[in-house]
């Protein structure tokens, strides 16, 4: 019963990855540009060079601690190449206050994208011990009004992007944070440094 249920989900992943390849392959791009098409451009964070030949799409929370090291390293690695673009998918799988500071993020970067990338990681900076004043501290700090934006994250009912990042990290299979996609491959958990160097030369 066992094997059956694993051939069939091998048999699957196998399916699901054939069709990605000959679709992106025909329109000429990556995996990673490929399963964010039916987002609006600009709708994700995104850092780095636009015209970058490697793209990488991480999956976060706020509140993990592995992705907090994953946000170290992806600071280092924009610091040290100009040839990366980094792709950022809110996927506040922790809910509570993650959910709220995923849509505050979201808030930012549609009218400051310019503080986003600086906020980001000072959210991940918090991890496990992420509290509403230290949200509100953090946007004081940048020259946002805190308190305002986080009363507005809590009333959103729901949010367009991260519902649609739900759905395709289901899709994707992942089962947890980080995940990253650097052009056609999937890696579930923390990237060292040193790998990702290896991946983008």
């Amino acid at each position: 019963m066992m094997i059956n249920k694993l051939f069939k989900t091998t048999i699957l992943t196998i399916l699901f990855f054939n069709v990605f390849s000959t679709s992106f392959a025909q329109d000429d791009q990556n995996l990673a540009n490929f399963i964010i098409r039916n987002y609006e451009t600009a709708a994700l964070p995104t850092v780095g060079n636009n015209d970058a030949d490697y793209t990488i799409i991480e999956f976060f929370d706020y509140r993990c601690g592995y992705c907090s090291k994953q946000a170290n390293d992806f600071q280092k690695l924009l610091n040290n190449t100009d040839n990366v673009k980094i792709i950022y998918m809110e996927w506040p799988i922790f809910g509570d206050i993650s959910d709220t500071a995923a849509k505050i993020a979201l808030i930012v970067w549609q009218r400051n994208p310019n503080l986003y990338f600086e906020v980001h990681n000072q959210f991940m900076q918090l991890g496990p011990k992420m509290k509403k004043a230290s949200i509100v501290d953090i946007l004081n700090k940048v020259d946002l009004n805190g308190e305002e934006i986080f009363q507005e994250a809590v009333s959103q009912k729901s949010n367009d992007i991260i519902e649609a990042n739900m759905k395709l990290a289901k899709s994707l299979g992942l089962r947890g944070t980080p995940a990253s996609i650097v052009n056609d491959s999937i890696y579930p958990g923390y990237l060292q440094y040193k790998t990702l160097e290896t991946l983008i030369n």
